[in-house]
């Protein structure tokens, strides 16, 4: 499932590459586009390859732990269709919240393994430092809507669902 959303994602980026490249340049100009462009379609395909490695460490991890319980937040998440930027209205550039969400949260697993002094893998060595470069160019681009995910994965770790539960009705 994981490697045709990566494919689809990977179509989309090309067939959706006007589209993107107008909302793009809605929000940051002409000049920042041209730089902005591939970074953010990289984050946005990159998704599918973080989203296996977080589903790696949650099957690894205890049942209570931290990256079970944000796992299922995460799936949740991305199948809703009406999330902070809707795919269904903004076409690829509507990818841009949920490759933040997977970014943030694949960054937070990996800090977490690294704080229980856990093994990581080569692989998430080189996803984690490629998600936060990434991480940074879908902040300035779609800034409101980075600060309220952040609020969320803030809130849901400490147990409140307000904003989570706000996105679903």
């Amino acid at each position: 499932m994981l490697k045709a959303m990566k494919e689809q994602l990977k179509f989309l980026s090309e067939d959706d590459a006007q589209n993107f490249h107008v909302h793009l340049r809605g929000r940051v100009g002409k000049k920042a586009t041209a730089i902005l462009e591939e970074k953010l379609k990289e984050i946005i395909v990159l998704m599918p390859d973080l989203v296996s490695r977080i589903y790696t460490h949650w099957n690894k991890s205890e049942n209570q732990s931290e990256v079970k319980k944000m796992g299922g937040y995460l799936l949740t998440y991305l199948y809703t269709p009406e999330d902070f930027l809707s795919t269904k209205e903004w076409g690829l550039f509507g990818y841009l919240d949920d490759a933040y969400f997977v970014a943030k949260m694949y960054t937070q697993v990996i800090d977490e393994v690294k704080e229980a002094n856990g093994k990581i893998a080569g692989i998430d060595i080189k996803y984690y430092d490629q998600a936060k470069y990434l991480k940074k160019y879908v902040r300035g681009v779609i800034p409101k809507e980075t600060k309220k995910i952040d609020a969320m994965i803030f809130e849901l770790k400490t147990g409140n669902k307000k904003i989570y539960e706000e996105l679903f009705r």
